[in-house]
């Protein structure tokens, strides 16, 4: 368990004006059970000046009541949130990967039309004009790609209009279309 992860989520949490507009409708909702509704299902003919007398009779108990019914949906809020984030980091990180990775990572269809790009690939490929897989990768390893005949772990393309050399990987994905890997190698 990573604390230092842990700390971060809490502190978010709690900086997240979200979380107290949740325990202000929640713990509102809570009181309202415990201090009017409760007692007067259980016959009380006036339970505001029952909780009035409460005060006059116990003032500290009932403040302790009353800030318990808001400390409770506070904590419990945090605390899902907290873990259920700490559960799926490692699906936020890899949701984030296409934007994060310098070198270009990105999704074509079959016939090698671009479906997703991070931002820094999609900046690459706008800013040169590439619309096809082709102009990337060339007609044979796209060829290769298409037909998922594999590409050895050598294999590399010469990106002209950046003059770098790219090591090229892919996965075929389960909807028929190729997610794309390029590792610069440096400039040639």
């Amino acid at each position: 368990m990573d604390t230092k992860i842990i700390k971060r989520l809490v502190w978010g949490k709690i900086r997240d004006p979200g979380t107290y507009f949740v325990a202000v409708i929640v713990g509102t909702f809570i009181n309202l059970y415990g201090q009017i509704l409760v007692p007067w299902l259980k016959g009380s003919q006036a339970p505001l000046e029952d909780l009035m007398n409460g005060f006059q009779q116990h003032p500290g108990t009932s403040i302790l009541s009353i800030c318990l019914g808001f400390a409770f949906p506070f904590c419990v809020g945090i605390y899902s949130s907290v873990a259920t984030r700490y559960r799926l980091r490692r699906v936020e990180s890899v949701a984030d990967f296409p934007n994060q990775k310098p070198d270009p990572v990105f999704r074509v269809d079959q016939s090698g039309t671009l479906l997703e790009a991070g931002d820094t690939t999609l900046h690459l490929l706008q800013r040169h004009g590439i619309s096809h897989v082709t102009e990337i990768l060339g007609n044979d390893i796209w060829l290769r790609i298409q037909q998922d005949l594999g590409v050895d772990p050598g294999t590399t393309v010469i990106f002209k209009p950046e003059r770098c050399r790219y090591s090229v990987a892919y996965v075929p994905t389960s909807n028929n279309s190729f997610n794309i890997y390029l590792t610069s190698l440096g400039s040639y």
